[in-house]
């Protein structure tokens, strides 16, 4: 198979640079240990973008939201016992503790454009990683969220760029994100304002087959997928959509069981290079189709590629390139 895989990354991390005061927004958005609040805050909006008339409007998504985030002590523990882990085999994992906070920005960046969330699917995700100092490991930090470009696809789809970002109070940035989003369903017209996205297309739209045979990568692992795993990670995440939780919902979405959200593939991924040994610093990972709950699927890396596929390897789920250092 042809690498598509671009080998651009985000800017290296630096000092967090300050919006625009007349652009920026402060939201105070409740940790998902509120349970109460969290869906208080949560639901309405996604009941909301569910039902609103499908539309594209960059223009009305021109703030930058931002919201604090407050770490805690067993964070790590919890994600690990999530996904299976050993914890202190899996020290390091660069798990996105904000998530849920981000969660709530992105749905209001989402509200803004207009977007009804039926027609959006995550198809690649790049993030820049560096450790909190040991002695600000529980300091509280900030979670910023702004759209930072829009295309069109075709007549008929659009691709949303958001850029995130958690820095600490000294305004060092701890975590660089970019996940790019397609948006469907649009009529003939309805994005002809908007500028057409540079080639090259985006490798999980070429539908790629898995780079390795099966069992012939440096590096391979199955997996089972846990049932419930878009359950635990909507608790922990904040992304409790209903297409990923319960069965009923994924049927009437078009899709025979739950899968997972495209942040836990991420997850399960990064998680189980972590517990081989890989202190993890950047990733690019491209979302090529949904990952069932309750399936059996395969993890292989060759130390700078990784792919996930299917039990057989043969069909793609995700794949993508990471660098990273040997605990």
């Amino acid at each position: 198979m042809t690498d598509r895989t671009e080998t651009i990354f985000l800017p290296p991390l630096g000092l967090a640079g300050a919006p625009e005061p007349e652009s920026m927004r402060q939201l105070s958005v409740p940790p998902p240990a509120q349970r109460g609040r969290y869906a208080l805050a949560y639901w309405p909006a996604a009941l909301r973008s569910l039902l609103v008339p499908h539309r594209m409007d960059p223009a009305a998504a021109r703030w930058t939201y931002a919201a604090r985030f407050q770490p805690q002590a067993g964070d790590h523990a919890r994600w690990c016992a999530a996904f299976g882990l050993d914890a202190a085999e899996a020290a390091g994992a660069p798990f996105l503790f904000s998530q849920a906070t981000g969660t709530l920005l992105y749905m209001r960046l989402f509200a803004d454009l207009g977007l009804n969330f039926r027609h959006l699917l995550h198809l690649r995700h790049r993030a820049t990683h560096r450790p909190a100092p040991a002695a600000q490991a529980l300091a509280g930090q900030t979670v910023s969220a702004r759209v930072a470009a829009v295309h069109s696809l075709g007549a008929r789809k659009a691709v949303v760029h958001v850029a995130c970002t958690v820095s600490n109070d000294d305004g060092l940035v701890l975590l660089n994100v970019q996940d790019d989003f397609i948006v469907r369903g649009y009529r003939p017209g309805q994005l002809k304002a908007l500028p057409r996205h540079p080639a090259p297309p985006f490798e999980a739209l070429q539908r790629p087959t898995p780079r390795w045979a099966a069992g012939a990568a440096p590096w391979h692992r199955l997996l089972d997928v846990a049932a419930d795993l878009g359950q635990r990670y909507g608790a922990l995440s904040g992304d409790a959509n209903p297409v990923h939780t319960t069965p009923w919902a994924a049927r009437l979405f078009g899709h025979p069981q739950p899968f997972l959200q495209g942040l836990a593939t991420r997850s399960l991924i990064v998680g189980q290079l972590a517990q081989s040994g890989f202190r993890i610093s950047r990733l690019d990972l491209h979302l090529c189709r949904p990952v069932p709950c309750g399936t059996r699927v395969g993890l292989s890396h060759d130390g700078q590629r990784f792919e996930l596929s299917d039990a057989a390897g043969a069909t793609l789920l995700a794949s993508g390139r990471f660098e990273a250092s040997m605990r």
